[in-house]
């Protein structure tokens, strides 16, 4: 979806005594990651677009065999969300069959005004030109203001690197804001190495952020 991740912003504690699960995203939970995505992600344009619009692309990410959404869920809410694809053009594809029309009847008039940003994001799903990297593409990651510094970016990140690694995958990559030093920062810790700059957008720095799984017996300095 391109330049997605948290911005590093202060926000209150977690609750005490919390504890946090991360499960495989539902239908249900589309409107949640709609939600999330819609208020906590700055960078991008999908934002742009509103909760409804986002909530329809949640539910086909979910119910696409090639992508998955995962949640971080405490005492049945969710306070968090990852998103990945390892073929963002057949997802694309997909959503734009089955969920097109109704997607587009309420975002109309920001799809109007946007029409730009819809087609360098399509582009950008095609794998086609700048801004491509290798195997799953981490779409988005949000986590809810009163649970942020608590670690639950970190977890949802590792755990989707779980996931590309058990369907036997050994590459992903990511998107992000070129600016966005708190999300550079937390992939940067879950083991992705920044490569080329790009603009995804007009006048936007993008940065491609690749992850390759170590092969066994593979050292790693200390």
């Amino acid at each position: 979806m391109g330049a997605n991740g948290p911005r590093d912003r202060g926000s209150p504690s977690a609750p005490d005594g919390w504890a946090m699960t991360i499960r495989p995203g539902e239908d249900d939970d589309a409107a949640d990651a709609g939600r999330l995505h819609a208020g906590r992600i700055g960078d991008g344009f999908l934002s742009f677009l509103g909760p409804a619009f986002l909530t329809r692309l949640y539910r086909r990410i979910a119910r696409n065999p090639s992508s998955f959404l995962l949640v971080a869920d405490t005492s049945g809410d969710v306070v968090g969300f990852i998103a990945g694809s390892a073929d963002v053009g057949g997802l694309y594809r997909s959503f734009l069959v089955r969920d097109g029309f109704a997607a587009g009847l309420v975002a109309a008039p920001r799809l109007v005004s946007g029409w730009r940003q819809v087609l360098e994001t399509l582009h950008h799903g095609s794998g086609e030109g700048a801004g491509s990297g290798r195997g799953t593409e981490l779409l988005a990651i949000a986590v809810d203001p009163n649970y942020e510094g608590q670690g639950v970016g970190t977890a949802l990140v590792a755990t989707f690197l779980d996931r590309v690694a058990t369907s036997g995958a050994t590459e992903a990559y990511v998107i992000v804001g070129a600016d966005n030093v708190g999300a550079i920062g937390l992939y940067g810790r879950a083991g992705f190495v920044a490569g080329d700059e790009f603009e995804l957008h007009a006048g936007s720095r993008s940065l491609v952020m690749q992850w390759n799984r170590a092969a066994p017996g593979d050292c790693v300095d200390s």
